[in-house]
């Protein structure tokens, strides 16, 4: 970052759990409700199109179909605030700030209908214990704006890192993106293992999501059974003797309330190379799941094009 004053600009800031979790209510809520959006869109396998992408300011729907047009919900955590915008022209902002969740959704649902888009979503809360509907939750609730920030500039950093992972795999691969039920930002990888027999002990959301052998890594702060800032391995199925794996970089625990791998953020804002050290934890677990559960050594490529040299016509 040569021209950017690392003073004002801090890849990897300071996020504490209890930080976090005093103003993680509201911020969550309200993505969700903005994500349900998301699937006015056509369904993909593995609910592929409903990872929220990223931008330099913030999160985003992305396009979604409304009648013969379109509309975007931008949630912007530089300046905080949501920017409902239609293909029509019409367009509407949302400030946050500390309120209650119903507040909250009832504003964007205004702002949605000023812009013409008259849309309904379940106000039932998705993959979380005790949910209150959106419409029924009016505590006061805290929405700090550093905090958010730093939230979301540590995943903007995840980010990065998970574009050079995401770039070595030739297989089957979503976006990245955050995932609004649980929010968590991941990058997917599938083996293309049909796995039909989930459906028959899972719900709704797992068996339109886990019917293939697939291997998760990203960010989260969320985990209700792990609510500690880190990094996390997943895969599914679940594979026995995994969590005796040995992996990199030091500080990688397995925890088994999740059957996850993680590696702590605050351990890993003490390495002198972050970026590096989290890319190798997420190749680190691949590798390991990938041994393990046989995958085809082919699927992972340079992340780099040929050279116009080997491409040259004869």
């Amino acid at each position: 970052m040569s021209n950017l004053n690392n003073s004002i600009y801090e890849s990897w800031p300071a996020l504490t759990a209890d930080d976090f979790k005093k103003t993680s209510h509201l911020l969550f809520m309200g993505i969700q409700a903005i994500g349900k959006l998301m699937l006015h869109q056509p369904f993909e396998p593995h609910w592929a199109n409903l990872a929220m992408p990223l931008t330099s300011r913030g999160i985003t729907t992305g396009i979604i179909p409304f009648q013969s047009g379109t509309f975007t919900v931008d949630i912007d955590f530089i300046d905080h605030i949501i920017i409902c915008s239609s293909s029509w022209g019409l367009s509407g902002k949302i400030k946050l700030h500390s309120m209650s969740v119903a507040e909250l959704t009832g504003k964007i649902s205004a702002t949605l209908t000023q812009i013409g888009v008259e849309i309904k979503i379940n106000q039932k809360p998705q993959e979380m214990s005790n949910p209150i509907n959106f419409d029924q939750d009016v505590t006061p609730r805290v929405y700090d704006e550093k905090v958010v920030n730093a939230w979301w500039r540590i995943m903007l950093s995840t980010y990065l890192v998970l574009l050079k992972y995401h770039s070595r795999f030739y297989g089957i691969s979503p976006r990245i993106g955050l995932l609004w039920g649980t929010l968590d930002l991941r990058d997917a990888r599938y083996k293309g293992l049909h796995l039909p027999a989930a459906k028959a002990t899972s719900g709704y959301i797992a068996c339109n999501s886990m019917d293939d052998a697939q291997v998760e890594v990203g960010w989260s702060c969320s985990n209700e059974k792990y609510p500690v800032p880190s990094f996390f391995g997943f895969s599914y199925p679940f594979l026995p003797g995994i969590e005796h794996e040995k992996l990199q970089p030091e500080g990688v625990k397995w925890v088994p309330a999740i059957n996850e791998f993680v590696l702590d953020y605050d351990q890993l804002r003490k390495s002198k190379s972050p970026e590096s050290d989290l890319l190798l934890f997420f190749e680190s677990y691949y590798q390991a799941v990938s041994k393990r559960d046989h995958w085809d050594p082919e699927l992972i490529v340079s992340g780099v094009p040929l050279s116009p040299s080997f491409c040259k016509k004869e």
